[in-house]
């Protein structure tokens, strides 16, 4: 009887040898504190006015027959109008699902071209973290090489120059 491969086993060690063939990582006793997180932009929703009309404004109640110098300038009065103010909403929560359902739907808007927008996903969110462990670089190096076909070495070599 032949026994069984375990491909993940086979593929673990095939991304660990080539990642180390590749990035050599830096060693973990000598790491230095990391960055300070870029903070983000906070977006805030367009607002948006409704109900919102001009100020009225009241004639003079009798035009003077023959301005005189010495005559006070009268201002017309203004009457306040009601402004509906828009209220903001909360984010909503993030759950597992609402993230699942947009990746579905992306999926099926994008078709054939999702597998490779799911791998920038990938790829971004594992940036965008404070810390990186050796799991995120593995799943980064992993998303290159699904991404990028038969030049998945260089592809890698290159994103790992460019962010180190």
């Amino acid at each position: 009887m032949s026994k069984k491969k375990n491909t993940l086993k086979d593929l673990d060690a095939f991304l660990k040898q080539q990642a180390a063939t590749l990035v050599a990582p830096d060693p973990l006793t000598t790491k230095t504190e990391a960055p300070a997180p870029k903070p983000e932009p906070v977006q805030q929703p367009p607002i948006k006015a409704e109900a919102i009309t001009p100020p009225v404004e009241t004639p003079p109640a009798a035009p003077a027959a023959t301005p005189t110098p010495e005559a006070a300038v009268e201002t017309p009065a203004v009457t306040p109008v009601a402004v509906t103010i828009p209220t903001v909403q909360p984010e909503q929560e993030i759950t597992a699902e609402k993230i699942l359902g947009d990746l579905s739907r992306l999926a099926d808007r994008e078709g054939e071209a999702f597998r490779k927008t799911l791998y920038d996903l990938i790829i971004r969110s594992l940036e965008s973290r404070a810390q990186s462990l050796p799991e995120d670089k593995m799943l980064i190096n992993t998303a290159l090489y699904l991404k990028s076909g038969d030049q998945w070495k260089d592809v890698i070599r290159e994103y790992w120059k460019q962010h180190r």
